[in-house]
Order: C-alpha cells, then sequence, then structure tokens
C-alpha cells in the first residue's frame, strides 16, 4: 500500500495512504495534558476520523485548546438537543453565550422543574456513555432545507436559504439530523463532562469544562445582571420579530436596514441613558468606572455617557487609565522580558489614588497625559483639572475594577460599568454568533484601518488579548453596578464590507488560516449592509473609523 508523508511539529514520519488522524494522534497523545478531540490538516480544521490521504502537515489540539474548545461546544450542543428531543420531545434555543456558558430555552408550552433538567442531564450522560458515533453525511441544500421544515426546524431551513452551497454536510447522531458551523467530536465518548442548571420557567444554563481536568467541579456562578441584560436584548429581538439572522436577512433584502440601524441605536442610547439617570440619582456617587474586554466600545461609550450626564447637569471629567502607565523604562517586565502593557503592575496605581484623592478634597490636580511615541509621561498646565460640586469622574480601561487603582476611594463614591457587547442574535436555534467573534472582527477592522495590521496579525494577537482578559477583566464582572450590553443588531451585516476581504487575505499557509475560515463562514449567513446610515456617533464607528468624537 502506498505510504505518505506526514509532517508534525517539524518531525517527518510515514503513514499508510489514508490514516485517519484519530490513528495518527495516538503516536502523540503524550504531547498533550488532555483528551486531542480535533486536528488540522494543512492548518484546516479537520475531525479525527479524516482520513490523510496525501503528504500534509498535521497538527492535533486537545479539549482544553480554543481549537478543542470550540469543538467540545458544539458537540455538547448536539449532545442537549438530543437528550431534550428524546426526554420530552422539544426542541431547543441556544440563546447566548453568559459567561462560561450558554444560556438556552427549552422550546415547550409545558413548564419544565429541576426534575426535568436531571432527567435531560441523564440522558445526556447515557448518550456519552454509549460512545455513539457522529458522522458526517453529505446531502443537498434543497434537501436539508426540506428535512427541517419537515421536522418543525424552520429556523435552521430558513437559514439555509442564504447560503449559496449546492451541497452542505449534516451532522448525525443516532435517529437525529443537525447542522452546525464549525466541526464536531467524532463521537459522544468525548463529552462525559458538563452540567446543566436550571435557571426559572423554561430557561437552563448548558455548561461545558472550564479546565477540563479530570475531578473538575462544573458549577454556575449566576450573575443577575448579566442575565437580566440578555434577558432584555431577547425580548428586544422578539419585540421587532429578529431573533436569527434569517429575520436580518429579510430586512437587508428588502432595503430596509436603515429603520433596523435607527432602532438599534435608539435602544443603545435609551440604555445608556437608563444607566445615566441611576448615576444623578445617587448623591453619593463621584466617580463612574468604566471596563470590559477589547472591542466592547468602551470609549465611545465613556464619551456618550459624559454627554447624557451634562444633561442632567453634571460637569463630568474624563480620565483613562492608559495616562497612568509607569514611564517605559522604569517598567516591570512580562514573561518575555519585555516592558509590560497588560497587568495592573504596568500603571502607577499610587500616583492615581493620590490624585483623584486630591481631586476629591477639592484640590487642583494636573493629570499625566502618556505619550505612547516616546514610552513617557507627560504633564502639562493645559491638563489642570478641578472638581466642582456637579463635577463627576469618568474614568475608563481595562484596570478601571481593580482594587489597587482605588484603594484610597471609598466605595460608596464609585459606580462600576461593565461594558459587554452581547451577541445580538442567532444564526439558528442551535448555531450562535459568540461576544468573542464579535469583538474580534471589530478589532480586525480597527487594526487595520488605525494601525495597518492585517487580519492575521490581529488573529495571532487575539490569544494573548483573550488571555489577559480571562484573567484581569472577566473576573471583576461581578462587581459592576451595571452591565451596559454594547452589540447592535446589524453590525454583523456593516462589519463583513470591511472584515471580510481582509480575511480573505489570510493565506491556506497560515497558521491563522482556519481562524480566518471560521470568521468567514459566519459571514455566508448575514447579508452586508452599506455604512452610509451608521450614526456618526455610533459605537462601531470606534471601529469602522467616522466616529464624531475624533480622538477615538
Amino acid at each position: 500500500m502506498d505510504n505518505v508523508k506526514v509532517r508534525y511539529k517539524d518531525k517527518q514520519f510515514e503513514y499508510e495512504k489514508d490514516t485517519t488522524l484519530l490513528d495518527i494522534s495516538k503516536d502523540f497523545e503524550k504531547d498533550y495534558d488532555n483528551k486531542i478531540i480535533v486536528g488540522t490538516i494543512n492548518n484546516r480544521l479537520a475531525s479525527l476520523d479524516s482520513k490523510v490521504s496525501r503528504s500534509s502537515d498535521v497538527d492535533f489540539y486537545d479539549v482544553s485548546s480554543a481549537l478543542g474548545r470550540r469543538t467540545y461546544i458544539r458537540g455538547l450542543s448536539f449532545l442537549f438537543a438530543k437528550a431534550v428531543k428524546d426526554v420530552i420531545n422539544a426542541d431547543v434555543k441556544m440563546v447566548c453565550y453568559v459567561d462560561k456558558g450558554i444560556y438556552c430555552e427549552i422550546l415547550t408550552n409545558n413548564l419544565i422543574s429541576e426534575v426535568t433538567v436531571e432527567k435531560i442531564k441523564m440522558r445526556m450522560r447515557d448518550l456519552a456513555n454509549e460512545s455513539l458515533p457522529i458522522t458526517k453525511i453529505m446531502v443537498s441544500r434543497l434537501e436539508a432545507m426540506d428535512y427541517f421544515t419537515k421536522v418543525n426546524q424552520i429556523d435552521k431551513a430558513e437559514s439555509l436559504r442564504f447560503i449559496s452551497n449546492s451541497t452542505i454536510s449534516l451532522y448525525r447522531l443516532d435517529d437525529t439530523l443537525d447542522y452546525f458551523y464549525g466541526i464536531l467530536p467524532n463521537n459522544t465518548s468525548y463529552l462525559k463532562s458538563f452540567n446543566v442548571k436550571y435557571i426559572k420557567e423554561n430557561k437552563v444554563m448548558l455548561l461545558p469544562p472550564v479546565t477540563f481536568k479530570q475531578d473538575e467541579k462544573i458549577k454556575f456562578d449566576k450573575n443577575e445582571s448579566l442575565i437580566e441584560a440578555v434577558e432584555a436584548q431577547s425580548k428586544y429581538l422578539e419585540n421587532i420579530n429578529i431573533g436569527t439572522s434569517v429575520g436580518l436577512n429579510n430586512t437587508i433584502s428588502t432595503g430596509a436596514y436603515g429603520d433596523v440601524i435607527r432602532i438599534s441605536e435608539s435602544v443603545l442610547n435609551n440604555q445608556l441613558f437608563s444607566v445615566a439617570d441611576r448615576i444623578s440619582k445617587n448623591k453619593d456617587v463621584k466617580m463612574v468606572l468604566i471596563t470590559g474586554p477589547s472591542s466592547s466600545g468602551k470609549k465611545t461609550t465613556a464619551r456618550k455617557l459624559s454627554l447624557f450626564l451634562k444633561t442632567k447637569g453634571f460637569n463630568p471629567i474624563a480620565i483613562s487609565v492608559d495616562d497612568f502607565y509607569t514611564d517605559m523604562k522604569d517598567r516591570v517586565l512580562d514573561e518575555n522580558g519585555e516592558p509590560e502593557v497588560e497587568k495592573i503592575e504596568a500603571f502607577d496605581t499610587n500616583q492615581f489614588n493620590k490624585k483623584i484623592s486630591e481631586l476629591l478634597n477639592g484640590k487642583d490636580v494636573v493629570l499625566p497625559k502618556f505619550n505612547f511615541s516616546t514610552g513617557k509621561q507627560e504633564l502639562n498646565d493645559k491638563n489642570k483639572v478641578h472638581m466642582s460640586d456637579k463635577s463627576i469622574l469618568i474614568v475608563e480601561g481595562i484596570h478601571a475594577f481593580n482594587e489597587k487603582l482605588t484603594e484610597m476611594i471609598p466605595e460608596k463614591n464609585k459606580f462600576k460599568i461593565f461594558i459587554y457587547p452581547i451577541t445580538p442574535l442567532n444564526i439558528d436555534n442551535h448555531n450562535l454568533f459568540k461576544s468573542t467573534d464579535n469583538r474580534l472582527l471589530r478589532r480586525i477592522v480597527k487594526d487595520n484601518k488605525t494601525r495597518a495590521l492585517s487580519a492575521s496579525n490581529t488573529l495571532k494577537a487575539w490569544r494573548r488579548v483573550r488571555k489577559v482578559e480571562e484573567e484581569m477583566i472577566f473576573p471583576y464582572m461581578k462587581e459592576a453596578d451595571a452591565v451596559f450590553n454594547s452589540s447592535l443588531i446589524y453590525e454583523l451585516g456593516v462589519l463583513k464590507t470591511y472584515a471580510e476581504p481582509l480575511l480573505f487575505s489570510v493565506p491556506e499557509d497560515d497558521p491563522n488560516y482556519d481562524d480566518a475560515l471560521r470568521l468567514i463562514n459566519i459571514f455566508r449567513v448575514i447579508l452586508g449592509i452599506p455604512s452610509d446610515e451608521v450614526p456618526q456617533d455610533s459605537i462601531i464607528r470606534e471601529f469602522i473609523s467616522g466616529s464624531c468624537f475624533n480622538d477615538l
């Protein structure tokens, strides 16, 4: 039998032609801390039952890696939907990623109970223990649409209407077929670790592992503010009859996207004005702390909040945490021996506390301005500020909630806003747009426009960005007095016109190619929207340019 050459981690091996990735992966299991769940062939993601038919570069990813975790979550979603169908003969809607899990609605007219949820979990465990194969089958797109119509999954049938492929891949688990935008595990034995928590009525949290360690207890620490924001978003989408990408596409195809833009912007402004109203009614609040992950729209939100507070009679004073960076030459070094830029140790927290305390005590204070070109703080009398009775500090930055930054300031004087773009809509009931992808697309566009970076550069840097977020930003979300949802229902249509060409520029031999392809596939089901009707004060303008806030 013919052999093929396989290169793995810069070393070359030989295998029989058509050996599966699963069989090849067994020779390298010792390189991984957890179970290998998916692989790549020439930088393209592939299920472990894929055959290597020609000389190729291969790599593997365990369940704890970013690619492996996505594969696990898709498989777990299929397992959950199948179990709900088996137990109560109902479908499910994956509403939104929330914290470490997926907020779901079980689509039945009968109220479910915690007992029902336990039965669903038991069925999921049975399916996982049976090691049932999850197989891929090729069918025509029209056949798939007919099938989903017959089983009353109209959301899925309608979404396939906007895909141009003549054939598509469906996944089969036992007697159930489904369509997913990405690779799934090749059998259910990979999916033995999970939890399902009852929330209320027909709402549950589907929870994958966080660490994927064998003894991990998968818990859900409920964040009421975040849940409220998700439910408000769902209600708003229901009111305007755009629950999935299909509803948005139907609106775009009729040329009525302008109204969707105006509605979406009005909802966001109303949400922010409500926050301003809460602040104005609390006489103790002297400073508003604004934080959130990368590309969540912190700068635009801070500027608009200042304007809204002015209508309440306040005199806002804007402060950026970034201006309190220590000089580059004095900065602590990161793990690579470079001056730290992400951690709180890169900032002069003593200086921040001192100047804010002086301001609150009625003193005139010269605020620093960090010069990123010279790597130094600069002090100039034109940046001298003074707080009057109606002054309020608007502090924005990734470490705004970190106690070290404001430890000298009484808690009663602080109002904390966590900005987080909760993904505005789903592809269908089983396929979600992720907030992290939403933010990544924003950043790809902004990096290209402001720093001339390629999509590949941003994709590569994103792994570090996400690591910092998980360690230094999201743990503080629970301290928020308000969670501000900065997503806009129409934004993926606008971002498509800017981001898609950049993603297509990533070559197939690029290590970031699979991530680029995954994002391209997201855009397959979204029609493009011109940006001409996007207001100049929109959060999206922070990323596509044209903001009326000229310093963004």
